[in-house]
């Protein structure tokens, strides 16, 4: 299994593209799919699955655009209200492309209806896909959705990434979307450029800390 990072270093966001030499997982595109395309085309492999981790606050997805342009199966959270035909998905819920395996584990907090895929297949351990919950050295942040909701919200992500470091081994690459300067870290986001669930044990403060109130 290969995962292949798109960059966009303007916004502090990544997107990746997941494959097995026979077709690929697209996760959390930004509008310029051309890029993604473009990648694809290099791979030599369609896209079976389009993966959105949450719906976006600091850029337009080009998620449903790829998958139209590709007839992709296009994955969204079953709990989020959307105007278009899409996958949805819940906790628990598995999914293939290829010799790939999807699963899917909700992870609330950035938003109410945050999920993360974990991706297994071939050689070498599952990989986790965080998009907004746990990030490099921090968690996405908690109060974009009012002052109201951040307490709550803020309870939410610290028990979804305790979740993500209790089911997942330490040697679970950890691949979000956020947290490379992006609008939407919160915080204490470490720079790095990878890192594992092992590595985030000892350097994040979601999971160093007992206290989901910290």
């Amino acid at each position: 299994m290969r995962v292949d990072v798109i960059e966009t270093p303007d916004l502090g966001d990544r997107s990746y593209v997941v494959s097995d030499g026979g077709c690929a997982i697209v996760v959390d595109p930004q509008r310029d799919i051309d890029r993604v395309q473009a990648l694809l085309t290099e791979l030599g492999v369609p896209v079976t699955l389009v993966l959105e981790t949450h719906l976006h606050n600091d850029y337009v997805t080009g998620g449903l655009a790829l998958a139209r342009a590709t007839g992709a199966t296009y994955v969204v959270a079953g709990r989020d209200e959307v105007a278009f035909d899409r996958c949805a998905v819940h906790d628990g819920d598995d999914l293939s492309a290829g010799t790939m395996n999807v699963q899917v584990v909700e992870t609330p907090g950035h938003t109410d209806t945050h999920v993360s895929y974990v991706i297994s297949g071939g050689d070498g351990p599952p990989a986790v896909f965080t998009g907004g919950s746990l990030l490099y050295g921090s968690v996405g942040r908690t109060d974009l959705l009012g002052a109201d909701r951040t307490d709550e919200l803020t309870r939410k992500q610290w028990h979804s990434a305790r979740r993500l470091a209790t089911i997942l081994a330490d040697s679970t690459p950890v691949y979000p979307t956020h947290g490379f300067g992006s609008f939407c870290s919160s915080g204490g986001a470490s720079g790095g450029r990878d890192s594992t669930i092992g590595q985030e044990k000892q350097r994040n403060d979601a999971l160093t800390t007992d206290d989901e109130q910290a």
